[in-house]
């Protein structure tokens, strides 16, 4: 086993290089700017283009009116719709293959994260042929720019279209690959809040964590850059502000529009700092019982942040501020308290409940041994735990 020391040379190699990263991404963000796809295409001379989406988004309607104007612009757009939640490694293949036999130049992934990181892994599958999606798993090991790419996000959570980072479920195992390489980080990222008008108010629920718990994570990571730092803070102070009222309304535009800004901000911080073990975890139980991500995380995260214990004190109770439930005067230890306090009550205003009933005790060790795998030492976590320390995490979210 790997000192400690080893672990924290290898996760600050990964964050200093996250961190130098330029941020050349271009962002687009407005009602209806959808539609500024095809000005995008057409400026840089492509004729065949793949867009990636659901089943749902086609059926809907809502691909209708780019569909159109790509095509009075003589732009050819082949359809891959077959992307479903957690997708696996087949289908990013089959997206792929739909790609090159298309003759395509470029991707546009309109969808939730689970589209959008699809279409990262077919992209990456586009460039290095003959190589499967375990070979490109892990960190740095894409290598390759991918084809023109936009990233159109409908939900309000994952941070995909700015991430660097990627997931995709082995359907044989129940693994669920991570896969980060600066090459991931979509062209172009069109926030188009008319997109996330409507959203069920579980699924606002569930995004709308899932985003807080990347602003958390890559907050109380260890490394982390002053610009990280700000994005962080930023997502949490408009989360806490807005989400509430996104659940209640589904159809409240500057709510939509304020959680679409701290997704984005969210997934620019987790992009140079990364995930922890609340992400570790949930990937892991994520892939053995199909449930959503946002849930799992929501339930996780008190319990993790705890177990971190005073490593982050300091980090929450900052966070607290942001979140408008700190004391002044009081310890950091307390004002910490306060806002995992905060997150609980988060979770009940939205019927989330603290445990996970579909947890087995006989997966334990799988759920762990994947966790410290994915964690160790790809992520500067604040505390480099052990088997133990994740089953007691899964203790106490396990129902009896």
């Amino acid at each position: 086993m790997q000192s400690n020391i080893g672990l924290r040379a290898r996760q600050l190699f990964f964050s200093v290089v996250m961190g130098l990263l330029p941020n050349t991404q271009q962002k687009i963000f407005g009602f209806g700017k959808l539609l500024a796809v095809g000005n995008l295409f057409e400026h840089q001379d492509f004729s065949k283009v793949l867009l990636v989406t659901t089943p749902g988004m086609v059926k809907r309607g809502v691909l209708d009116r780019l569909l159109s104007d790509l095509t009075q612009r003589k732009i050819e757009a082949h359809i891959f719709d077959e992307v479903m939640p957690d997708p696996t490694d087949e289908c990013a293949m089959a997206c792929a293959q739909r790609y090159n036999k298309g003759g395509c130049q470029a991707i546009v992934a309109i969808g939730g994260g689970s589209v959008i990181d699809c279409a990262k892994i077919a992209g990456a599958l586009v460039v290095n042929p003959g190589k499967s999606v375990t070979d490109i798993s892990g960190s740095m090991r894409v290598a390759k720019h991918l084809p023109y790419f936009i990233a159109v996000p409908t939900t309000a959570g994952t941070g995909s279209e700015v991430t660097a980072g990627a997931v995709i479920t082995n359907a044989q195992e129940h693994f669920k690959h991570p896969v980060n390489d600066p090459h991931l980080v979509p062209d172009v990222a069109i926030l188009d809040p008319q997109l996330t008008l409507g959203m069920p108010a579980k699924l606002t629920a569930y995004t709308g964590i899932d985003a807080l718990s990347h602003a958390v994570e890559a907050y109380t990571n260890r490394f982390s850059q002053q610009k990280t730092r700000h994005a962080a803070r930023q997502a949490i102070q408009t989360i806490f502000a807005n989400l509430p009222q996104a659940y209640e309304n589904g159809l409240d535009i500057q709510a939509r529009a304020a959680l679409l800004e701290a997704s984005y901000d969210a997934g620019y911080a987790i992009t140079h700092n990364y995930v922890g073990y609340i992400h570790a975890i949930s990937h892991a139980i994520g892939a053995l019982y199909e449930l959503p991500h946002g849930y799992i995380n929501a339930i996780l995260m008190p319990h993790v942040l705890r177990a971190y214990g005073s490593a982050v004190d300091i980090s929450l109770a900052e966070l607290a501020q942001c979140a408008g439930v700190s004391k002044t005067g009081a310890s950091d230890k307390d004002n910490a308290t306060a806002f995992i306090t905060a997150l609980e009550k988060l979770t009940v205003q939205f019927g989330i409940p603290h445990v996970l009933e579909e947890l087995s005790k006989k997966d334990f060790e799988l759920i762990a041994q994947r966790a410290l795998a994915e964690g160790n030492p790809t992520y500067p976590v604040p505390v480099i735990w052990n088997k133990q320390d994740v089953i007691g995490v899964l203790e106490a979210v396990a129902c009896g």
